[in-house]
């Protein structure tokens, strides 16, 4: 299901893009009922019926280990619009305390190492829920883990400061009241209405008393400084590992946290995550021992390689990840929405798939819902429904409604009513996989008379933030929950990168996010997605799948697609005993 603020709630904008892969394949079987294509070495074998369990087993003292990140940090502050990248969580999963995990079977599970008991809804009218944090919780300055840091995100998050650049407020915005008792150790929630999707709010903590020398906490203006300091390299760990060095450049390297509270003790010694944007490096890394891992979408050359590497162990599955086209609808000629809707009919998904995801992921096929993955409960094929053409490669239909709108030069240059010619930029990450998409798309619109020029972009966050794009392609990663499609798709949200919006698809949106009935909520949101196709303005292309590398001498570590990510138990990781 498409969620998204930036962690467990919601979705994080891919950083590491899909490239092109060829695999041998078992299936999976999806929430509803869709086949999944997934390959795995004979070492990962069970991650297709364990997911959460394989590859475990007894670790061994001492060791250390590089992990390979497809991205620079672009900051710490997984919470803010420009630092919501999967990458910056799966480096904060070993620094931050989170209330709730995804598995990578997509169960939610509370984190016992916080807190004392599972979070219980104590009051149904108005919805009340508590939360016990554990006595010996605490951060690495030996501050308690607190209310106050439960009351500082809800503050930092909650929308009613628009100087805060957060990436979701869905959920935030929805809460009364944070209060604290116990010495800080019980944390009361009162919502304004009901909530169904609470775990997925309070994770990634950061330390209030951290952020508090940064601004006064009880004021706008020193919130909003608080929230900026976050983007600065942590200095008090919450989690199992705590920073040791790092160098924005090329790697950060962690070591364990001598004041964890958590029952597991890290066992290594030393994790680094090293900078490898170019993913062609990262086998020959692998090769040469300079890293044991890495976690990534997947492409030919590395699958053919890893074929021939006796030392390794790898996994691929597709989760709650998916690519799309996303068209900014402030652009002077794609504001229009005959030119959108003529550019959708005319884009060719299948073509995209060919030529990149389907030759290593078989059963790829074109996404036609906006609120789930194909393989999630609730989804429904509303492209078929409410726009058949779109995403179809409908040239001759796409052609007719530009020249009934008035444009000219439709098949040679195509011009507005203006006399203007039609030429616009598409933006990506410039992996091999986005580099063929552009191709392709370019192909097709120029059989329209558009001029499509491709612009990489080295900042996906920035140029997604800043809106500097006229279309782009991108992917984002969710979880099982619904209420981050607010973010996604409310006017105004967080993540709603088309700068559209829509009265009536904002009030279905709402009334989803306090819907407690499971089956209502699919039916709203397939309502709004019937909206949102009929928009123009965001083209979904597949669901993604997802590659994970790792040396036959590790043990525990294992990938997750459920919005967790795969760093999401490294308490565990160690050398096999």
């Amino acid at each position: 299901m498409h969620t998204r603020s930036k962690r467990l709630s919601g979705l994080v904008a891919l950083g590491a893009a899909a490239l092109l892969l060829v695999a041998a394949c078992s299936s999976k079987t999806g929430g509803n009922g869709n086949t999944k294509t997934n390959a795995a070495s004979p070492g990962y074998a069970e991650c297709q019926t364990k997911p959460d369990e394989c590859n475990s087993g007894p670790r061994k003292n001492g060791g250390s280990l590089v992990v390979a990140l497809g991205k620079l940090l672009p900051n710490f502050n997984a919470n803010a619009d420009d630092g919501a990248l999967v990458e910056t969580v799966e480096v904060l999963n070993l620094l931050l305390p989170t209330t709730y995990w995804f598995l990578p079977s997509g169960k939610a599970q509370w984190n016992s190492d916080l807190l004392a008991s599972e979070p219980k809804i104590t009051k149904k009218d108005p919805q009340t829920i508590e939360y016990k944090i554990k006595p010996d919780a605490k951060w690495g300055d030996g501050t308690p883990i607190s209310a106050d840091d439960y009351v500082f995100a809800w503050k930092t998050l909650d929308g009613h400061d628009k100087n805060i650049n957060a990436a979701g407020t869905t959920g935030y915005d929805q809460i009364e009241s944070v209060t604290g008792s116990d010495s800080g150790k019980t944390v009361t929630m009162v919502y304004k209405e009901p909530y169904a999707d609470y775990q997925g709010l309070f994770n990634q903590l950061y330390p209030a008393h951290v952020a508090a020398k940064a601004g006064d906490l009880n004021t706008d203006a020193g919130l909003e400084a608080a929230f900026k300091s976050l983007y600065d390299q942590p200095t008090v760990s919450g989690g199992a590992y705590k920073v040791s060095a790092y160098d924005k450049a090329t790697q950060i390297t962690l070591v364990p946290n001598p004041n964890w509270y958590g029952k597991e003790k890290p066992s290594l010694e030393q994790i680094t995550f090293k900078f490898l944007p170019d993913v062609t490096t990262q086998i020959p890394a692998l090769r040469n021992k300079e890293i044991q891992g890495f976690n990534v979408q997947p492409n030919v050359d590395i699958f053919n390689q890893l074929q021939q590497m006796q030392d390794v162990q790898y996994e691929i599955t597709s989760g709650y990840a998916w690519e799309h086209l996303t068209f900014n609808t402030k652009n002077k000629f794609l504001a229009d929405p005959k030119l959108r809707e003529a550019i959708t009919d005319a884009i060719d998904r299948q073509a995209i798939i060919d030529k990149t995801v389907k030759p290593y992921f078989p059963s790829a096929k074109p996404l036609n819902n906006h609120m789930f993955v194909s393989s999630a409960q609730g989804y429904k094929d509303n492209y078929t429904k409410v726009a058949p053409n779109a995403g179809n490669g409908k040239l001759d239909e796409a052609k007719k409604i530009l020249t009934e709108a008035g444009y000219t030069g439709v098949g040679g240059t195509l011009k507005d009513k203006a006399g203007q010619p039609i030429t616009l930029t598409l933006r990506a990450t410039g992996t091999a996989a986005r580099k063929q998409t552009a191709e392709v798309l370019q192909s097709q619109l120029k059989q329209l008379g558009i001029t499509l020029n491709f612009n990489v972009t080295n900042d996906l966050s920035g140029t997604l933030g800043n809106f500097d794009f006229d279309m782009i392609v991108f992917g984002f990663a969710g979880s099982p929950l619904l209420n981050g499609n607010k973010d996604i798709w409310k006017t105004g949200g967080g993540s709603n990168y088309t700068q559209w919006g829509d009265s009536q698809l904002d009030k279905l949106l709402d009334q989803m996010s306090t819907e407690l009935d499971q089956n209502k909520r699919f039916d709203l949101l397939n309502q709004a997605d019937e909206i949102a196709i009929k928009c123009f303005c965001d083209l979904t292309l597949y669901d993604k799948p997802n590659l994970q590398v790792i040396t036959k001498d590790y043990i525990n570590i294992r990938d997750n697609n459920a919005g967790s990510y795969f760093t999401y138990n490294s308490e565990l990781w160690g050398l096999k005993a």
